[in-house]
């Protein structure tokens, strides 16, 4: 049997059975079908083990690794499973977040020529997208949400060090991206293309997971009206525009593609223009 073309990581704790059949069968649905998916539990509970188990059994590309509950994130037991992997490329998703269908397509194009990569997400409000942060100056790891991102195998391999227990004082994806980014041979790129409808958990204790099923599948219901879903993705571009509009037509003094040492006479020479007579 050949390789897949990805290996899908998922990790999940405690109480998700809920949202797995929803995220799970985002990755089903994908226009690219080649690949395996590894669930890796962190101290899941009886019912999430048992909604896993049933996915596993309608599923053969689906293998679930059932761990403890880890003091942070499990992150050892993610590079554990990563040596059993059999992609070339390895991509993440979150338990409450959704691919949209090109979502792999879209990361299979990226890494045909970088090593690791981003798409963006929209960030789900309650009825309405908006496009999701990306600081494309200095490849923020912070803005690389986990459902987003893909790498190679074969530069994981290359990493010092690769998943590990992350200081409580850092998030853990960010631990993570840090070591690709700052990798001398690994060529990073930060996409643009949504292909992620991200369902942001919300300030502490934040949504419990019943009200995270509920949104999930109120957004399911709505991409399935293809009309009503485009519209939902036009809002969010509109009002990307109109930030972007407003910005310049609002800062006269905004400075773009100079550094540092240019700006100050970059500022005077944009204050002399807007004070000379018209």
């Amino acid at each position: 049997m050949s390789a897949p073309l990805f290996t899908i990581i998922l990790p999940t704790s405690i109480d998700r059975g809920l949202l797995l059949p929803y995220s799970i069968g985002s990755v089903q649905k994908q226009s690219i079908q080649d690949f395996e998916l590894f669930v890796i539990g962190d101290g899941v509970n009886e019912f999430t083990r048992e909604v896993i188990l049933e996915l596993q059994a309608q599923d053969s590309r689906i293998r679930f690794f059932d761990f403890p509950k880890h003091p942070r994130r499990g992150e050892e037991n993610r590079h554990q499973v990563m040596q059993e992997a059999n992609g070339k490329y390895i991509a993440y998703l979150a338990d409450r977040d959704y691919w949209l269908p090109h979502h792999l397509e879209t990361l299979a194009l990226y890494l045909q020529n970088h090593d690791f990569a981003s798409t963006l997400n929209y960030d789900v409000k309650e009825d309405y997208l908006i496009y999701g942060h990306k600081n494309l100056d200095s490849y923020d790891a912070a803005s690389w949400l986990l459902s987003c991102v893909g790498h190679s195998l074969e530069m994981y391999k290359k990493l010092p060090y690769g998943w590990r227990t992350t200081p409580k004082h850092l998030y853990t994806d960010r631990y993570m991206w840090s070591q690709f980014i700052d990798f001398p041979e690994c060529r990073s790129y930060c996409g643009l293309e949504p292909t992620v409808l991200w369902i942001k958990r919300g300030d502490h204790p934040g949504l419990s997971t019943q009200e995270r099923k509920e949104v999930l599948i109120k957004w399911i219901k709505i991409m399935e009206d293809r009309a009503l879903f485009q519209l939902k993705k036009d809002h969010a571009l509109h009002e990307m525009m109109w930030d972007y509009n407003f910005l310049h037509r609002n800062h006269p003094i905004l400075i773009k593609g100079r550094t540092p040492d240019k700006v100050p006479a970059e500022i005077w020479k944009k204050i002399k223009n807007l004070l000379s007579p018209r």
